[in-house]
């Protein structure tokens, strides 16, 4: 979209963006600190508070792609703005609430901000200087890592000192800055007149009810087990919806998602390696720290010697939130590196570095996790090799598409990643319960559990390595039009970013 382009400094306008993903990121995490608050507002029926940081995710799903698509049509800024001013309301609701129930309305307000991120990176791809177009994006990604470590540390910190609804103040604070930042720096975003008032909408009711079905039944499989007929039943609607949505999106004139794009292989091993990646490195390694670490060394048992446990560091909640909290700092500060790799070799190539990384750091996880020190080493290597995947994962699929559907494209990864990141979050458990240790009604991780995930991380990750080698073969095989077929002679690749 030429003349959107930003005369702005490049810092300048990658800070504001930051900024604006910061407002989803942080609503994400912090109210995950609320399951835990020791408040008689939230009442004690964990299957309802669960409702606070499930509600968002919902709507965060459903949003992600189709505020995306609204933002190729419509102009990315101004859906940028409604969406931040949305999620700000949502905040408001949920910090004026009566009772748990209004929370939990709020937060559904609040997931509108999940859609944050295909539309920064669309803006990115559209109004920064070319040649820091793969850094802008990598660093905008890279953000979400921190927030989201700053979202359970803020939000902790508001518990223990202050009330409880400070925490939503503080969102609609953020919310409010990005919203000012945009309007002052970013420029008014083009939109696609050739699209712009032929809104899919029964394309967009059929994604939201697909998506809302399948992640409400994985992110209840933890309670029902997945042998469960509701679990099953869930999923299964969920994807008869997908396909009838796929049906729809193949037919209508002006798609809310271009699906023919799978027919690029490109885009097609981008979106698989999403998959098995958002599995592995993003899902376990988030799940199997936090066990690690708050798990006790010993038990005290009344009149005989404490019962030593072999997987354990016994950190406080607090602890273990600042060890997370240094490594999403470490991957945040190496970001802008991704984005350069990916500029100059391909971003399929920077997934593969982020794998290889991912297999070191889950195996040296058998041999570190017995000190503290050890286990903050693997955490810094983690990090780096979730900042090199989450930074460029982005930008393989933006490589596969014209400038046009960049936020629809990303915001489709975007939904995929986050449903097998629940995924991951749900089997983490089964794999972690392998061999636990029990001493009476307790329940403790044991080395073959954490053996168990291991095993399956490293998996994950050489498979996404391999899948990330098939991607660079393709890296000049890009499309400039609509269905996978290639550029027509004379036009650049819509991949090029450079």
């Amino acid at each position: 979209m030429p003349g959107t382009r930003s005369a702005r400094p490049a810092a300048l306008l990658i800070a504001v963006l930051v900024l604006a993903e910061t407002v989803s990121a942080f609503e994400t995490t912090m109210a995950v600190q609320l399951l835990y608050a020791n408040n008689p507002f939230f009442g004690t029926d964990i299957s309802k508070l669960t409702w606070i940081v499930t509600a968002y995710m919902l709507v965060a799903a459903a949003a992600t792609g189709v505020c995306g698509r609204l933002g190729d049509q419509f102009g990315r800024t101004r859906v940028l703005n409604v969406v931040l001013l949305v999620s700000a309301v949502g905040s408001m609701v949920s910090a004026v609430a009566p009772n748990l129930e209004v929370v939990i309305a709020g937060r559904g307000l609040q997931g509108v901000s999940g859609a944050v991120l295909p539309l920064v990176i669309g803006l990115a791809r559209e109004v920064l200087p070319k040649e820091k177009v793969t850094v802008g994006i990598a660093v905008v990604s890279a953000s979400a890592l921190i927030a989201g470590a700053s979202g359970m540390l803020v939000s902790g910190f508001i518990l223990d000192h202050f009330q409880w609804r400070y925490i939503f103040w503080t969102a609609v604070l953020l919310a409010a800055l990005a919203i000012l930042g945009v309007r002052a720096v970013v420029p008014r975003s083009a939109a696609d007149p050739a699209d712009r008032g032929k809104v899919d909408y029964l394309g967009a009711v059929l994604f939201s009810a697909a998506v809302g079905t399948v992640l409400f039944g994985v992110t209840r499989s933890s309670e029902w087990t997945w042998a469960d007929s509701r679990t099953v039943g869930f999923i299964g609607t969920g994807f008869v919806l997908l396909a009838l949505w796929t049906v729809w999106e193949l037919r209508v004139a002006h798609p809310m998602m271009e699906v023919r794009r799978f027919a690029n292989p490109k885009f097609a091993i981008g979106m698989l390696a999403t998959v098995i990646i958002a599995f592995g490195v993003f899902g376990l390694s988030q799940v199997m720290p936090t066990a690690v670490m708050r798990t006790p060394t010993e038990i005290p048992v009344p009149g005989r010697a404490p019962i030593d446990l072999p997987v354990g560091l016994g950190l406080t909640a607090t602890a273990a939130g600042l060890v997370g909290g240094l490594g999403a700092l470490v991957g945040f500060l190496l970001s802008p590196l991704p984005g350069r790799i990916s500029r100059r070799y391909g971003a399929a190539r920077t997934v593969l570095l982020g794998s290889v990384v991912a297999v070191v750091a889950f195996w040296s996880v058998l041999q570190l996790h017995t000190t503290v020190g050890g286990f903050i080493a693997f955490t810094l290597v983690s990090s780096i090799a979730v900042t090199f995947c989450y930074g460029a994962l982005p930008t393989l699929i933006v490589e596969c598409v014209p400038e046009e559907e960049t936020s629809a494209a990303v915001g489709m990864q975007a939904v995929v990643r986050t449903t097998f990141q629940g995924v991951a979050a749900s089997f983490s458990g089964v794999f972690l319960a392998r061999g636990e240790i029990k001493v009476g009604e307790l329940a403790f991780l044991s080395e073959e559990g954490l053996r168990t995930t291991v095993v399956v991380a490293i998996a994950a990750s050489v498979i996404g390595l391999l899948l990330a080698v098939a991607a660079s073969r393709y890296r000049e095989s890009t499309l400039a039009g609509r269905g996978g077929e290639p550029a027509p002679a004379g036009l650049a690749p819509a991949a090029r970013l450079d």
